[in-house]
């Protein structure tokens, strides 16, 4: 292959672009921060594939579609550039099926659905199987409108990734225990011949997992009345705890569920609908069992509902260390050795580009008077909030177009509410968000409050067209409080557990710092979008001491002041562009 400056399908280079080709073809294994607007899809595409052997295959994992589509235009640039590649992005098989797109049918109960079901698709596929390998043979991927033409979208794509050079696909790929063999074996490539990209890989630290609730439990045992349904529903009831999944049922009771789950659907899919509570029931059961051998899962009791998590990041990603070539990347992977140590990557080199942007942001922290922190709630209480909302207003005052505040919980965002009539304030409900994003996206001055790690804090852009490009609406963004998580039954769970493998100090930094960190600097990272943008970024709270492990580029720049010269610099920094 030729050396990624060569692949690089633009005709002029972003600053540090280069140097990140660079590093990132040398390493072997990587964590980045590359913060927004420096380039690190196409980058990063650039040096893997200059890196690439024959067998090998570069593997994307993302978190979103937006993201995967960036790769796959990137990968089609550089096809269409410098040499001619096969860029394949493996949507949800539920998503891409032409037959069951129901929204209360899990993901689980639609592959047993798709497994149940006479599918003309899935014998189209069977019949034009030769046509589909020429067609990957040949690099090429019919239009997404085409696909079901060849039969099953999703058997379409993966028998096209067995040929592709760019497979982009969804963290869970490569991830889960469940789909990892099949996926591999579909690829036909084993772990060691993958160069894997991770982007957004601040994300992985996250404790996603399954849960399980009362109601749905009640409702398996209204569809099959099976005994051990009704055992079960005792088991919802008294303190937290941690369980033992084994003790709540055998697997042959968890098996015995299952069947009758599959029958259930059988049944009802005759009739058009595509749910068993029972099947639900079951998957989860036999989940929570096969992660007692796994010994890296938590299965416990919070809130009224069973929980199952992984427990640290480092064994959950222990499928990436044996890759032939890693690169961790994200805006907000900060500080990039926490992060190294937390996943298990200690030999991983380290890069960090600096924000192409600072010069547009003013830094601005509060030096004394508001802090969020558990004590000063209980001793100040309403009257924290008024001041709160006082400061959030004089700041907004001094702003010329939209002021963003995200607060630590959606509790303290709605007690200053109150004290800011007018202020927008984001919605509980996903489906409300698209319409209050509107009101927000708009060239009028507002005050917009949201939460930090919430659904405005991350993946969401607040620009608007304009003649050279997109502008943001956003003049300040304020950290109103540190964002620390809120210690319940399931942290205090971690924290034991992770003191007991690691430190007190680690435990600290995996389970709190971390998490306030990411919350901070995807939040603040919602103003400055681009070089035609300028915004200030206050830290109302007064615990400055946490915010030295913020980035360089910020740290740096961060000037504590009082509240009232802070709000005067933030009036100077509008009035002098």
């Amino acid at each position: 292959m030729p050396l990624p400056q060569e692949l690089f399908p633009y005709p002029e280079v972003r600053p540090f672009q280069d140097e990140l080709m660079q590093v990132v073809f040398t390493s072997d294994v990587m964590l980045a921060s590359v913060p927004t607007g420096a380039g690190k899809s196409i980058a990063s595409l650039c040096g893997f594939l200059a890196d690439r052997m024959d067998g090998e295959k570069v593997l994307v994992l993302t978190r979103t579609k937006s993201q995967a589509e960036i790769f796959l235009r990137e990968a089609r640039a550089i096809s269409e550039h410098a040499c001619k590649l096969l860029a394949v992005h493996l949507y949800s098989k539920q998503e891409l099926c032409p037959l069951f797109r129901d929204e209360e049918t899990s993901y689980e109960e639609f592959l047993e659905l798709c497994r149940l079901s006479r599918c003309r698709y899935r014998e189209t596929f069977r019949s034009r199987l030769s046509e589909i390998e020429e067609l990957g043979e040949r690099r090429v991927l019919p239009p997404a409108s085409m696909l079901s033409e060849y039969g099953c979208p999703h058997a379409v794509l993966l028998e096209l990734a067995r040929h592709a050079d760019v497979v982009i696909a969804s963290y869970p790929y490569l991830l889960s225990p469940a789909l990892r063999a099949s996926f591999l074996g579909r690829l036909g490539v084993e772990l060691e011949q993958l160069l894997v990209i991770v982007d957004e890989a601040h994300n992985l630290h996250a404790q996603e997992g399954r849960s399980l609730s009362r109601r749905t439990v009640m409702l398996a045992h209204r569809e099959s009345g099976m005994d051990v349904l009704e055992e079960l529903l005792a088991q919802f009831s008294g303190r937290d705890a941690l369980l033992a999944a084994s003790e709540l049922v055998s697997l042959s009771e968890a098996e015995a569920l299952y069947r009758a789950g599959v029958e259930q659907l059988r049944r009802r899919l005759k009739r058009g609908r595509k749910v068993s509570y029972t099947y639900r029931v079951a998957v989860f059961l036999r989940s929570a069992l096969a992660a007692e051998e796994e010994e890296n899962w938590l299965f416990f009791r919070q809130d009224e509902r069973l929980h199952l998590k992984p427990l640290f990041p480092s064994e959950h990603l222990k499928p990436l260390r044996r890759v032939r070539k890693l690169l961790l990347m994200s805006g907000t992977l900060e500080p990039l050795e926490l992060y190294r140590e937390m996943f298990g990557l200690e030999g991983a080199e380290l890069y960090s580009c600096p924000s192409l942007y600072s010069r547009n942001t003013l830094y601005l922290a509060l030096r004394s008077g508001l802090s969020t922190a558990m004590g000063e709630r209980e001793r100040r209480g309403e009257e924290l909030w008024r001041s709160y909302a006082s400061a959030i207003g004089k700041i907004h005052s001094a702003t010329p177009n939209t002021t963003l505040a995200f607060f630590p919980s959606y509790t303290i965002m709605h007690s200053v509410a109150e004290h800011l009539p007018g202020a927008l304030v984001e919605p509980r409900s996903s489906g409300e968000l698209g319409e209050f994003l509107k009101h927000v996206r708009t060239p009028e001055r507002k005050l917009v409050l949201g939460v930090a790690g919430g659904k405005l804090s991350e993946g969401v852009e607040f620009t608007l067209p304009s003649r050279d490009g997109r502008r943001s609406v956003v003049g300040s963004v304020v950290i109103a409080g540190l964002p620390f998580p809120v210690p319940d039954f399931e942290f205090e769970l971690r924290r034991k557990l992770y003191e007991e493998r690691y430190s007190p100090a680690r435990a600290y930094a995996y389970l709190l710092l971390i998490p306030m960190l990411n919350r901070v600097l995807q939040s603040a990272g919602r103003a400055v979008r681009s070089s035609r943008d300028r915004a200030c970024v206050i830290f109302l709270d007064e615990r400055l001491e946490h915010l030295r492990h913020l980035p360089e580029h910020i740290r740096h720049e961060l000037t504590p002041l009082e509240l009232e010269e802070l709000v005067e610099e933030v009036r100077w920094f509008h009035a002098h562009p």
